[in-house]
């Protein structure tokens, strides 16, 4: 731990230019490692958060602090006005300093700040600035023995506290907003519901089967999955309800988007040659690749056991793309009448609801529709003209 100590402290400090709100400008720092690599659902609410908030509220600095000891940050033209914090440090080791000993403040690399944001519920120290972090669900304090890493080792131990130390909750859905009262004793005052939204290139995309079919090699219907393939989100009962599927859709695959997740290999092991056989296994996807898989799926399917949004279904829904969910956490709030609803592990009624779309062209239609609409109720500006709002009340 000295060693990793000796390299932090080594580590240049940016100049230190006061960005006060009421002086110059509101400085907001935000953590964007959950973006840094593979694009998470955390990742992914970081970046679009930033992106809003830089088209919304360009009044403002903001900073998008990085650590890794090999990955670099590159932001890209939509996040062009935003301050990279690129700082090259083992971020395990900064983990265990920043959430056990809240040091170094994160003023050693953005300078002055008025207000930090770290989309986990575990803050960014700072030495006087207001603290903002982000809860999308409490399954992992439920589960404890579903999850595994830093979110085993630090979220579960540390959460409880470090919820009743930051000036404001941002919470993705009226659920977790509930689920968080249930478990902790925090003030209702502190918890603000923002609802995620859907990036503009999650679209109807008319080449989407050339995409697929020249880049993955794939030109069968199929339906899909796209997330972490992790117990929370109940792939056994996914991967039943497909084999139950096969004998009635002999053309149809399952395709599987995402990194694999504690337990993945046991369950896949579990599997028949005929599912196997018929489900195609992708990693990570490019975003523009993710869209045409969308696009080109005859409908998406969330099994998970919890949610505290559900982004991939309405991702799906903006590309024309019907769902069938599992009756779980956030999605009945999220998703309203738009879904073919199944009980949480019912692999037999996850069968029903993707047979009911396959066969009839009119249901389909419809569920394209309503989709189609639900999803127009989300987008990454609404949520960081919410959040803003959120950041002048404190920095004020």
């Amino acid at each position: 731990m000295g060693a990793h100590r000796a390299t932090i402290a080594a580590t240049p400090r940016q100049p230190p230019v006061r960005h006060s709100f009421c002086a110059l400008r509101m400085h907001v720092c935000i953590d964007y490692r959950p973006a840094l690599r593979e694009g998470t659902g955390v990742g992914t609410y970081v970046r679009g958060l930033l992106a809003g908030l830089a088209r919304c509220h360009p009044e403002a600095e903001y900073s998008a602090f990085s650590a890794s000891w090999r990955d670099r940050l590159n932001l890209d033209r939509e996040l062009a006005g935003i301050r990279p914090l690129d700082v090259r440090v083992p971020v395990r080791a900064l983990d265990w300093l920043w959430h056990r000993h809240h040091w170094p403040p994160i003023e050693r690399w953005a300078g002055p700040v008025d207000v930090t944001h770290s989309p986990s519920p575990l803050p960014l120290p700072s030495r006087g600035a207001r603290t903002v972090v982000t809860v999308h669900d409490c399954y992992f304090l439920r589960h404890p023995g579903d999850v595994s890493g830093v979110v085993l080792r630090d979220y579960v131990p540390l959460m409880r506290n470090a919820i009743r130390h930051a000036d404001a909750i941002v919470v993705v859905s009226e659920t977790t907003r509930s689920e968080l009262q249930d478990l902790i004793d925090v003030p209702a005052d502190r918890l603000h519901v923002t609802y995620n939204g859907v990036s503009a290139m999650f679209e109807p995309m008319p080449d989407a089967g050339s995409v697929v079919r020249e880049e993955l090699g794939m030109d069968r219907p199929f339906m899909l999955f796209a997330g972490r393939r992790e117990p929370r989100k109940d792939m056994p009962t996914l991967l039943a309800g497909f084999a139950a599927l096969l004998d009635r859709f002999g053309d149809l695959d399952l395709v599987l988007v995402g990194p694999d997740g504690a337990g993945w290999e046991e369950t896949w092991s579990r599997v028949s040659p005929a599912v196997a056989a018929r489900t195609r296994l992708l990693g990570h996807q490019p975003a523009r690749r993710l869209a045409a898989l969308y696009n080109a799926a005859e409908l998406l399917v969330l099994p998970s056991r919890w949610e505290g949004f559900g982004l991939t279904a309405v991702e799906a829904m903006a590309c024309d793309t019907p769902v069938v969910a599992a009756r779980a956490g956030a999605l009945p709030e999220v998703l309203g009448d738009a879904v073919e609803w199944f009980d949480v592990g019912d692999a037999s009624g996850l069968a029903a609801g993707c047979t009911r779309l396959l066969e009839d062209s009119a249901r389909h239609s419809e569920f394209v529709a309503r989709g189609r609409e639900r999803a127009a109720m989300y987008s990454w500006d609404r949520t960081a003209r919410l959040t803003y709002d959120l950041y002048e009340k404190l920095a004020l």
